[in-house]
């Protein structure tokens, strides 16, 4: 506290001086460890109703940090594969949230108790900028941020001049700023357009604090300078005389020196590392190894608190989006919140210690196999299809689009065996286990494995119709709350996405335009040009003359 009264942040007083004010409430203080600096200093604002009794008028709108890291990874798969690959670089605010000053009415609204000595005076602490623990700091804090971030594009995309600034030179001294030509190009999954992307990228984006600068050749020079000086005009980078000598600059300088604000093609970004020669998004060691180790926490447990099983949860969580797979794994983890409502102690049953298996395997192979960048954006698909089932069985259908490299279609139709027949929920068997939802799941998953081993696509990205509304919900989030067959159909899902890197993107096609799959006999595979029209739907025939035979499966 003494720190930031020196930099003027703060104000302390004996409470004798203040207790008189009208509008003087009082919250208690603590700490928020960090990893590499000091502990930072938050206040408890909901002890003394501050947070909920403030009026919503901050600039909610301006929190857009909630999606990132999907804009920067979309930049990267989109730009100029021509050009090379994307420069990264991370600027970070020093002391960031201080820099927003307050008014004089709202410092008394949220001072603070500070422990004293026995015997001593009581002190407050009187914060003159934005506190931490105050529910309306982020949204006035990022209002800045996210002002200077559009100052710096809408400069970029009218190519601006671009003046010196005092830090540019210091920022690419750094010993760590590996660029490197591409050994992975993004057009082999997203062909160029003809007339797009054609201009080097050239943008800026902001995480709360951490800017984020993304560019190509020869444009990262004006992307950099655009970035400094609209965070200068936002905060107040130079130093008067009146300041005092501890008060800091806005932008760090020990981590200028660091490698803060150095161009490079590998950077952690937000916590993940982004690599842009090589289009991957890996986990950091540290984090990869915290995951382990979190894994095998659990291994010899058969019970746990419901607090740790939240916490391992939102854990996983976090960390799935750099594991292929593991989105459609959580189904069997939910459902044990589901099967214990109120229980504080949670059973493991053997087949949760088995779905947290299937996950210690996929953290194991996590140093050797990155996630491509390709494959967590929206990208044009290379097949477009359609399924549906029934109780008696399933059909897909398949047409190519033109980022496929052959123009095959494919056309398939299959009975289910008589004991899911058996087991399926009607009027008539009511104790069924499965559902129809169930078995149009299934068509899914049989559907893009079945395309997958008929074409050899790296990166294959499919849209699929069903006119099934739990089935494509389950396929787009890649969860249930349910440990049954739905559960199951999603695991081998997850096999499917991690093994063979395929991306499935689900659609809802209503029920009457769903007729494709169901349209054509039983039990063949059939191949054949669509170019050439040669499918007749109506005789559920194939005369191209190189499949007038259906194949078979």
């Amino acid at each position: 506290m003494w720190d930031m009264v020196q930099k003027r942040y703060w104000t302390v007083l004996p409470f004798s001086a203040v207790k008189h004010f009208p509008h003087l409430k009082l919250a208690p203080s603590g700490v928020v460890p960090q990893a590499a600096c000091r502990p930072r200093p938050i206040m408890d604002y909901t002890f003394n109703d501050v947070n909920q009794g403030s009026l919503p008028v901050a600039p909610t709108a301006a929190m857009q940090f909630g999606f990132t890291l999907q804009r920067l990874l979309q930049c990267i798969a989109y730009a100029n594969p021509s050009l090379g690959p994307p420069l990264l670089l991370k600027l970070d605010l020093s002391e960031g949230y201080y820099r927003v000053r307050l008014s004089p009415q709202a410092t008394l609204e949220l001072a603070t108790l500070l422990p004293h000595p026995s015997g001593g005076r009581p002190l407050i602490g009187i914060p003159l900028s934005l506190p931490m623990g105050w529910r309306d700091s982020p949204p006035y804090f990022c209002a800045f941020t996210e002002t200077a971030v559009d100052l710096t594009n809408t400069a970029l995309a009218n190519c601006a001049p671009s003046t010196p600034h005092p830090l540019e030179h210091a920022s690419q001294h750094s010993p760590h700023t590996p660029i490197q030509e591409p050994t992975y190009h993004l057009s082999t999954v997203f062909p160029p357009t003809p007339g797009a992307h054609l201009a080097p990228l050239a943008y800026s984006d902001v995480y709360i604090d951490d800017f984020i600068g993304l560019a190509q050749i020869p444009c990262h020079t004006d992307t950099l300078r655009h970035l400094l000086h609209n965070i200068s005009r936002i905060f107040r980078c130079d130093t008067p005389a009146s300041d005092p000598p501890t008060r800091k600059q806005v932008i760090s300088a020990s981590k200028l020196l660091l490698g803060d604000g150095a161009w490079s093609t590998q950077n952690t970004i937000l916590g993940w590392h982004i690599d842009t020669a090589v289009g991957t998004l890996a986990l950091p060691p540290p984090k990869r190894d915290r995951l382990v180790t979190l894994l095998q926490s659990f291994a010899p447990l058969t019970h746990t608190s419901r607090r740790r099983w939240y916490s391992l949860l939102r854990e996983l969580r976090h960390l799935s989006y750099a594991i292929r797979g593991s989105k459609h794994l959580f189904s069997i983890l939910q459902h044990v919140l589901v099967d214990q409502p109120r229980a504080t102690r949670l059973k493991l049953s053997p087949l949760v210690k088995s779905t947290l298996l299937s996950w210690q395997r996929l953290a194991n192979t996590l140093a050797t196999s990155p996630v491509p960048i390709a494959s967590l954006v929206p990208r044009a698909p290379h097949y477009v299809g359609l399924v549906d089932a029934s109780g008696a069985g399933c059909g897909d259908v398949w047409f190519p689009t033109t980022f496929a490299p052959s123009q095959t279609a494919f056309v398939f139709r299959m009975p289910f065996p008589q004991h899911i027949q058996n087991n399926l929920v009607s009027a008539s068997n009511p104790s069924g286990t499965i559902t129809n939802s169930d078995l149009e799941l299934a068509a899914i998953v049989m559907g893009a494995h079945l395309l997958h081993s008929a074409v050899s696509i790296p990166h294959l990205m499919i849209y699929v119709g069903s006119d099934n509304t739990s089935a494509v919900s389950w396929c787009s989030k890649g969860s249930t709350t349910s440990n049954g067959p739905n559960a199951f159909l999603l695991h081998l899902l997850a096999q499917l996405t991690n093994q063979c890197g395929i991306s499935i993107q689900p659609i809802f096609v209503h029920g009457v335009t769903n007729s494709l799959p169901t349209s054509a006999p039983a039990p063949f595979i059939y191949q054949c040009r669509p170019s050439a029209n040669t499918f007749n739907w109506h005789t559920r025939t194939c005369l191209c003359g190189s499949c007038s035979t259906p194949l078979t499966p």
